[in-house]
């Protein structure tokens, strides 16, 4: 039985509905906390033998994880998604989940159903062909969220800019979450991209775009992690099953509700 944990209404949603689909139990906030405070949950004992499912690493999730065996892990769509608010492109609520880590981070063969299921997001695919040249390396620092969590490595930034700095003449442009420039703007000119685990990679990727990224990140299939290959990066024939992967592994809420979402999760 897994056991669901609220911090806020919005993420509580999709959460509770995965619960409940799995018969599972739902702990219930003794309110809403600040980003970076605890939430408390009334009754918890603080017994992780059964599977948590939770949204984000904020208001005391990554605490949870961080103790947790087996971990369901709730947070915004890869593709198309639009916060908690419905898809412009699908009309329903879509969020993504994954097991045991963050990101889904291998290309694994998807069966019929997960075909199935996925083509509705065909139409909205578009892939643009692999740019070889460009001014400038894009970099995109990790969030202050990700710098919080437990597993941060602190030194990454610096060393990465020094590494990068060590290999290549080229421009380094760093684009943070304040950056007032358009991402698509930001890609035109962009000799390839270097993030933490950043979304933003699945952007850069699409638009033809190389990436260097973490192993934990969700871009780790289709980029190289050694820095020291910046003039060299990865253009690879994979993209294409690489973003259907990414797209197996979210869920519009009926999914959610209707059990879809926890028996493919699950089997993971």
């Amino acid at each position: 039985m897994v056991q669901g944990f609220e911090t806020r209404d919005s993420t509580d949603i999709p959460v509770r509905a995965l619960v409940e689909s799995a018969n599972g139990h739902m702990w219930k906030k003794e309110k809403v906390v600040d980003q970076y405070e605890q939430t408390k949950w009334p009754g918890f004992d603080n017994n992780f033998d059964k599977p948590i499912c939770v949204f984000g690493m904020l208001r005391g999730t990554s605490q949870l994880i961080q103790q947790s065996k087996d971990y369901y892990y709730f947070d915004h769509a890869y593709l198309f998604g639009n916060k908690h608010d419905k898809s412009k492109e699908i009309g329903e609520k879509i969020y993504r989940l994954t097991k045991n880590f963050f990101h889904v981070r291998e290309i694994k063969r998807l069966n019929k159903p997960d075909y199935e299921r996925i083509e509705k997001y065909r139409p909205f695919i578009k892939l643009k062909p692999w740019q070889y040249e460009g001014d400038y390396i894009l970099f995109i620092p990790p969030s202050e969220h990700v710098k919080k969590y437990y597993w941060f490595d602190k030194d990454w930034e610096e060393q990465t800019l020094k590494t990068i700095k060590r290999h290549t003449r080229k421009e380094i442009k760093i684009r943070t979450k304040d950056s007032k420039e358009s991402l698509d703007k930001d890609l035109e000119k962009a000799f390839c991209t270097v993030s933490y685990q950043s979304t933003v990679c699945i952007k850069s990727i699409m638009s033809g775009v190389p990436s260097f990224c973490i192993d934990e990140s969700m871009g780790v299939p289709v980029s190289l992690t050694d820095i020291s290959q910046i003039k060299d990066p990865l253009y690879t024939p994979e993209r294409e099953k690489w973003i259907e992967n990414l797209l197996a592994n979210q869920f519009t809420m009926t999914e959610i509700q209707n059990g879809t979402a926890w028996k493919y999760v699950s089997n993971t």
